[in-house]
């Protein structure tokens, strides 16, 4: 039921208030509304009416309010208000919390300033002060600036004139003790999305000051979160090309990293002057601790173009859909150059990602977790025969490579991509693929093929992941409409321990700074880095871990 509801003076209780048709009650109508018009000459805001937080339409028009409690705050779910010809000379900074608003009727007032925090209201599309007596600043902005461009001046001048406090500082949550052993290595390693510049604009992000999303703002603050924690091995999504050359590799190149990047494929069908804007993913690393033995690039459009034309010819969304998504992954293969054991050098693989954002296309998501999969096999089983001077494929054992698998993944923990991570399969018929007939060619997107049950396509990493049930990270990307953790860093079990990981900024700082989302001056991507320490295991205690799983 939607009906409006009206109340006068001298009507009893506003909770009381209920007018429910015969046929409401043969429907088992609630004694709730969505809309009220409180109309009778009111000169006190009812009390009561703040603890209605289901009202998203209140009408108070032609009354006689003098001013509005505080409280107002507490009604989040408003959409359209109207106070229009009351007696009210100001609005409470708190009008701020009604972030769901998208029609505001002051008019016929005695009103002369508004809050800074009106800035708040991002949603806003009406804005009506006519008949106020407006100060000449404020009548300005409001005659000739319209309604966004005026809520944008105010929200970009209360951030610098009442900065909210910096976040507290991120907690470490150890996890294990490091192994007593000298063969052992433990290393640091960051993920992250620092959300490019093409992406950080207001239409995408409202509710964050204007000079905050400027690049060269945001930079300082992405620089100044990777060197705090200084890790060892950093992976990041959505870097432009050419802040990759400018800005990323001479900044961390003072702090002794090297680095490799890749642009999504786009950017090969593109002039110079166009590519540069291209955002892709790189890998850096602190050369005192690892020495680069090979890079590759792993492009999904290009594989599953491949695909296609080898032995998928029968599923056409293979072309219709994933040939589409330009998305791509790096991977880099590091010789450890800080062993002391005596033996022969140690390699691992570290690969990042950035997956296709669509939740309508989460077929997609699921096929280029795939297609990842699929190339990280094949691309380190061919290191492998190389290094080895093996003769074919069945002489090597690729899971013998430690693999460190990260990125924006942009899927929840209930998805087939997750699902296909953690537990190693995913069934043919998963909700995901939507019923788009890839079950007909999925055994023929993994090379290794080790599927023991035929409903399922199963892969070998046998993969752990840090911030096990999102302890400490329950978010990492954190936006109005969007908060939800969807960046991941799985490593292979046989190989590593887990050490430690950084937790979240404590929530508490959001919700006692009135913290829509990110970016935010404080917070320069939407995304928040994960930082984990890993410990690479002795090879024998390889060996064992091997052993315990086969018997």
């Amino acid at each position: 039921m939607q009906r409006k509801r009206k109340w006068e003076p001298g009507r009893g209780n506003l909770k009381q208030v209920v007018f429910l048709t015969q046929e409401d009650k043969e429907q088992g109508a609630q004694a709730s509304w969505e809309q009220l018009e409180i109309v009778g000459n009111i000169h006190i805001f009812p009390p009561d009416l703040c603890n209605m937080t289901y009202l998203k339409y209140l009408f108070m028009g032609h009354n006689q309010l003098a001013s509005i409690p505080p409280e107002i705050s507490l009604l989040k779910n408003l959409v359209h208000l109207d106070l229009s010809y009351n007696q009210l000379k100001s609005l409470p900074p708190q009008i701020g919390a009604l972030t769901e608003l998208k029609e505001l009727h002051l008019q016929g007032n005695q009103i002369r300033n508004l809050p800074m925090q009106i800035g708040r209201l991002f949603q806003l599309n009406v804005l009506n002060l006519h008949n106020n007596p407006l100060n000449p600043e404020v009548a300005q902005l409001y005659n000739t600036e319209g309604v966004h461009r005026m809520l944008s001046w105010y929200l970009d001048n209360e951030s610098l004139s009442m900065p909210p406090p910096p976040p507290p500082s991120r907690n470490w949550r150890y996890l294990r003790n490091p192994s007593d052993v000298n063969e052992s290595i433990a290393f640091t390693l960051m993920c992250y999305n620092v959300l490019c510049e093409g992406y950080a604009t207001r239409k995408q992000y409202p509710y964050c000051p204007s000079w905050a999303l400027l690049w060269d703002y945001r930079r300082r603050g992405i620089m100044t979160e990777i060197r705090v924690y200084q890790a060892d091995i950093i992976c990041l999504q959505e870097v432009e090309t050419e802040q990759f050359s400018v800005f990323f590799k001479p900044e961390l190149a003072k702090d002794g990293y090297d680095g490799i990047f890749s642009p999504k494929s786009r950017a090969k069908t593109m002039s110079a002057s166009e590519s540069r804007y291209v955002d892709g993913v790189a890998i850096f690393w602190k050369k005192e601790r690892f020495t680069l033995i090979k890079e590759d690039v792993i492009e999904f459009s290009r594989m599953a173009v491949e695909r296609y034309e080898t032995d998928c010819k029968e599923s056409q969304e293979m072309i219709n859909r994933v040939m589409l998504k330009d998305n791509i992954a790096v991977m880099a293969i590091f010789e450890v150059r800080d062993e002391i054991s005596g033996g022969p050098p140690r390699q691992m693989v570290v690969s990042t990602a950035h997956i296709h954002w669509d939740p309508e296309f989460c077929d997609v998501k699921l096929i280029q977790t795939i297609l990842l999969l699929s190339a990280l096999w094949k691309k380190i089983e061919n290191h492998m025969i190389e290094s080895q001077g093996a003769d074919q494929k069945g002489q090597v054992d690729v899971t013998n490579m430690p693999v460190i698998i990260c990125g924006d993944f942009n899927s929840l923990p209930d998805s087939g991509v997750f699902e296909y991570l953690t537990n190693g399969r995913v069934k043919k018929s998963h909700l995901d693929f939507k019923e788009l007939g890839y079950e007909r060619i999925l055994d023929r997107l993994t090379p290794h093929r080790s599927q023991h049950q035929p409903d399922y396509l199963e892969q070998d990493f046998n993969l752990s992941r840090c911030y096990q049930d999102d302890v400490g990270m329950p978010y990492t990307n954190y936006t109005y409409e969007f908060k939800g953790c969807i960046d991941y860093i799985f490593f292979t079990e046989r190989h590593f321990n887990n050490i430690g990981c950084l937790d979240m900024v404590p929530e508490a700082w959001f919700q006692e700074s009135a913290i829509l989302g990110c970016p935010h001056p404080h917070v320069p991507s939407d995304h928040f880095p994960l930082l984990v320490e890993l410990e690479l295991k002795p090879q024998h205690h390889q060996q064992q871990h091997r052993q315990q799983q086969q018997m």
